[in-house]
């Protein structure tokens, strides 16, 4: 059987230092938080297109573009319509990563939306210290998962939570987003243990979710019992 090239890494293994966090040697050659860093201060236009994105990271794999589309709705700042434009991109993303696709690919009318510079800076600016904290955790083990065969199932589980993202339910935001950031940052580090932890918070936030439609529905049912009487 010829050897696998996983969809959610590169092959580069050359450690690189940031200049702004600390020396890096993961999988892939270089952290998240590096590679974040370095795709802002090479991007200085006032608008950043989800195709300039996807290219810039495409080499990367799945992992990074999973942490980068969950994460404004992890970080408590006030962004308009920032959460429902990287919304569609973790759809498409769960479902050619269930696939077994090994390259992300948006269509051109994705491509082509945007959003201000300076709201994707102070997101990440905001996560990045957590981020760095939480790569120093990540490390290769339970490799089943990471493998073609366990990542079309990771990209399953990740296709059903971006969906209930897209839904406008209260409080069932947060976790399914948290557990594909997770899920994404330990494809890349090829951590089959932090999958699993993304995968329960997952399980979590669907139950919450779940709670959240059955009680807006049961609210609903009584309010019409109410007024048919």
């Amino acid at each position: 059987m010829p050897p696998y090239e996983s969809a959610a890494t590169s092959t580069t293994s050359t450690p690189v230092s940031d200049a702004a966090g600390p020396s890096t040697s993961p999988v892939n050659g270089r952290r998240t938080s590096v590679i974040l860093r370095e795709f802002l201060a090479g991007h200085p236009e006032p608008r950043i297109s989800l195709g300039a994105l996807r290219d810039a990271l495409e080499d990367r794999g799945f992992g990074v573009l999973l942490f980068i589309f969950a994460l404004p709705n992890l970080v408590p700042l006030n962004v308009p319509l920032l959460s429902a434009v990287l919304g569609v991109p973790l759809v498409l993303l769960g479902a050619q990563l269930a696939y077994g696709a090994h390259k992300p690919w948006f269509p051109r009318w994705l491509t082509e939306r945007s959003f201000p510079r300076e709201s994707f800076t102070a997101v990440v600016l905001r996560a990045l210290p957590y981020l760095e904290r939480i790569e120093r955790l990540l490390r290769p083990r339970l490799l089943a998962l990471t493998t073609w065969t366990g990542e079309r199932f990771v990209g399953s589980a990740v296709l059903i939570l971006a969906i209930v993202l897209t839904l406008p339910i209260v409080f069932g935001n947060w976790l399914p987003s948290f557990a594909i950031a997770i899920i994404g940052l330990a494809l890349v580090e090829k951590d089959g243990l932090a999958i699993v932890i993304g995968l329960i918070f997952g399980v979590i936030g669907l139950i919450i979710a779940g709670a959240v439609v059955f009680g807006f529905l049961k609210a609903m049912l009584l309010l019409i019992s109410a007024v048919s009487i």
